[in-house]
């Protein structure tokens, strides 16, 4: 039988410690798709609006182009949600994506609660998140 008093060993401690900085590598590269995400987005928003009437063929593309882009960032909204908090709230935040300006308050939060888990534990973030492979 072994002591329930006795203190955990060093081996333990190493290993956790290399799951918490895989955790903060994920939630590094998570972040900066979601950043990606909102920019391509918003790049995409400024070409529907300069382009205006050009034709239905266009238009289609232009709609083709930001589908693709919104279901990048329900994904990667969802992996950054499931990495900080809860699968539920990922799921949660995916769905709220489709609402246009929810979606960029939910993008908000999280990026806000990504930024503080990343410097919490020391790592640098700049404009475009952090890098994941200085982790």
């Amino acid at each position: 039988m072994s002591n329930p008093y006795q203190s955990p060993q060093f081996a333990s401690l190493v290993a956790a410690g290399e799951v918490d900085r895989e955790k903060i590598r994920r939630v590094a590269r998570y972040q900066q798709w979601v950043l990606y995400a909102l920019l391509v987005n918003i790049i995409f928003n400024v070409i529907a609006f300069t382009m205006g009437n050009q034709g239905q063929l266009v238009a289609l593309a232009i709609l083709a182009g930001a589908l693709a882009v919104i279901a990048f960032a329900m994904v990667s909204i969802f992996l950054l949600a499931n990495e900080l908090l809860h699968p539920a709230v990922g799921v949660l935040c995916a769905i709220l994506m489709i609402v246009p300006c929810v979606s960029l308050i939910t993008l908000l939060i999280i990026n806000g609660r990504a930024t503080a888990y990343l410097q919490r534990h020391g790592v640098k973030v700049g404009f475009m998140g952090a890098n994941p492979n200085s982790i």
